[in-house]
């Protein structure tokens, strides 16, 4: 074997090496925004979602209600260059009629990630609106109310509701609906 190829091969043997080192989990959560957070921080959204790798090793599930479709977001909700990262996830067992739901994870002042939702919605809008700094969030849901979570200083909270069809909050009972 020529030197040449002696050392593609051990660059190529050292990048798969490196690839592989990540654990299957965050792999699959994260794929292609992996470099945007650090492999810990990966591995520790990862564990706080609860989720496991999927026999075959090419998708995620979660305990007693198998594979789960899901998208990963790595943002910066509040214009600090500390990445926040939204996970949309599940299936009917998980999340009912919606089936999927929202995990926000927001870095706390000791540097760890932790989870702010964790409920049903079909995807979540980053809105132009600002509260105390931080992006207004719609949640999508299977009906016709969704809705707007803003910070409160510590964690995202409910603000009011946008109704997507006329009187689709009527139902809820009381419920503040957004000004537009």
């Amino acid at each position: 074997m020529n030197v040449r190829l002696f050392w593609l091969a051990a660059i190529g043997l050292t990048t798969a090496a490196v690839a592989w080192a990540q654990p299957a989990g965050p792999r699959l959560l994260f794929g292609d925004l992996a470099s945007r957070l650090p492999a810990a921080d990966q591995l520790a959204i990862f564990r706080l979602l609860d989720y496991r790798v999927a026999p075959g090793g090419k998708a995620l599930m979660a305990p007693d209600c198998g594979e789960i479709a899901h998208e990963t977001q790595v943002l910066d909700l509040n214009s600090d260059g500390v990445p926040e990262v939204l996970v949309t996830a599940g299936n009917g067992c998980t999340s009912g009629h919606t089936g999927s739901s929202v995990f926000l994870f927001v870095k706390n002042a000791q540097g760890r990630y932790t989870q702010q939702l964790g409920f049903p919605g079909a995807g979540v809008t980053p809105l132009p609106t600002r509260t105390q700094g931080w992006q207004d969030l719609r949640i999508g849901t299977a009906g016709f109310c969704e809705p707007v979570w803003a910070w409160k200083g510590a964690a995202y909270d409910l603000h009011c509701s946008v109704e997507t069809q006329r009187r689709g909050c009527q139902e809820l009972g009381p419920v503040k609906l957004c000004r537009r």
